[in-house]
C-alpha cells in the first residue's frame, strides 16, 4: 500500500500547477477509498409467469437484460432490487436465460446469466406423507405426497438434499390434482401402473424420479420446492437420521450437514433429525394423522412391520422397539 501511494503521489506531482490544489496527501487517500466492490446478487424471488425480483448487495442501475434473447422490461426497487419481466410468459418446468449487466454509483459493474422458471399460481397445499429410505428390489424407496388442497403439480421440484447440495432432483410435470390425492414418487425404480383410482374416490399417481441411486438410507434430508429456481421457497421437507446423530452436526457427510445447516436456519425444519434407525422397507418413516404440521421429528412416527401404506391413507399401527 506505501508503494502505491508513492506513485499515485509522483503521478499527481506532476499535475500540479497550483498551490491552491488540495494537498496531495487528501486527494491520494480518495482515490486509494473509492469503491472498487462489484454488485453481488443475494436474493432471487419469482413472483409470477413472467416477473423476477432481484436483490443486490447495494443499489444498482440496470445497463442491460434480456430474457432468452428478448430485451426484458426492468423497474428498480429501493434500496437495492430490480423487477424484471419477461415479453412472454416463462416455462414453468424448463428455464429460460436470464442475462443482466447491472452497475452501482461508482460504476462497479456485474453480469449475471441467471435460469428462470415462471411461478404456477396454482400449486396445491401438500406434505411429506410417507418416506422410505431402506428400500428392496420388492419395496423400493418412495416419497408420498399427500394432497391437502386443489391444484396443479407443475414446476414443484423435489431433492435428496437442499438446492446445491442434492444429488437428484425432480420437476413434477403439468398435472391437476384435488384434496385427498396421493402423489407417490419412486425414487430410483419405475412404477408398474401410473394412475390408481382407490376405494373413496381419490386418486394416486405414481411418478418415476429417474434417480441412478437411491435415497440416502442412514442420514438425509428430503426436500419439496414450488420452484426448481434458486429461490428458498420449500414447501415441506423431512430430516433423518440413524440415531447416532440427532444433533445440528455429525452426519457423515457434509451434503447432508449443509442441508440440515440450510433447512434450520430458514425455519423450514425445527429441532433435532427424526430417528429412523428402526425403519425398513415395510416399517416406513409415515406422518402421524390429523396433525398440524409442525416442521419438526414429531410429526411423524414408524409404522409396524407391513405396515407401508404407500397410496393411501397412513395406518395408525406405531411400531415400538423392544427395549
Amino acid at each position: 500500500m506505501d508503494g502505491m501511494r508513492k506513485m499515485i503521489a509522483l503521478a499527481l506531482a506532476a499535475l500540479v500547477v497550483s498551490c491552491s490544489q488540495p494537498p496531495i496527501s487528501n486527494m491520494v487517500d480518495s482515490m486509494l477509498s473509492q469503491d472498487r466492490q462489484l454488485p453481488q446478487l443475494v436474493r432471487m424471488e419469482m413472483l409470477d409467469m413472467h416477473s423476477t425480483r432481484l436483490t443486490f448487495s447495494e443499489a444498482v442501475s440496470v445497463q442491460d437484460a434480456t430474457i432468452d434473447g428478448q430485451k426484458a422490461a426492468c423497474r428498480i426497487e429501493p434500496p437495492s432490487a430490480v423487477v424484471v419481466t419477461s415479453p412472454s410468459a416463462l416455462d414453468v418446468s424448463s428455464p429460460s436465460d436470464l442475462f443482466i449487466r447491472v452497475a452501482d454509483t461508482s460504476s462497479n459493474s456485474s453480469a449475471f446469466h441467471i435460469p428462470l422458471y415462471g411461478l404456477n399460481d396454482r400449486i396445491p397445499s401438500l406434505v411429506i406423507n410417507e418416506f422410505s429410505s431402506k428400500g428392496t428390489a420388492t419395496q423400493p424407496d418412495r416419497i408420498e405426497l399427500e394432497i391437502r388442497s386443489d391444484g396443479n403439480l407443475e414446476g414443484i421440484c423435489v431433492m435428496d438434499g437442499t438446492k446445491g447440495n442434492e444429488r437428484h432432483s425432480l420437476t413434477l410435470p403439468d398435472m391437476d390434482v384435488e384434496r385427498g390425492d396421493y402423489v407417490v414418487i419412486w425414487w430410483d425404480s419405475r412404477p408398474e401402473v401410473e394412475v390408481v383410482e382407490n376405494g373413496d374416490g381419490s386418486t394416486t399417481y405414481n411418478i418415476p424420479a429417474h434417480s441412478d441411486e437411491g435415497l440416502a438410507t442412514n442420514n438425509g434430508v428430503f426436500v419439496v420446492y414450488r420452484t426448481p429456481s434458486e429461490d428458498e421457497d420449500v414447501i415441506d421437507a423431512l430430516v433423518y437420521t440413524n440415531g447416532e446423530s440427532t444433533s445440528y452436526s455429525g452426519f457423515g457427510s457434509a451434503r447432508v450437514e449443509a442441508s440440515y445447516d440450510d433447512l434450520t436456519e430458514s425455519f423450514d425444519w425445527m429441532g433435532p433429525a427424526f430417528n429412523s434407525k428402526h425403519a425398513t422397507s415395510t416399517r416406513t418413516v409415515s406422518r402421524r394423522n390429523n396433525r398440524q404440521d409442525t416442521d419438526s421429528a414429531s410429526d411423524f412416527y414408524i409404522t409396524v412391520t407391513r405396515g407401508q401404506t404407500f397410496g393411501g391413507m397412513n395406518s395408525s399401527a406405531e411400531y415400538m422397539p423392544e427395549e
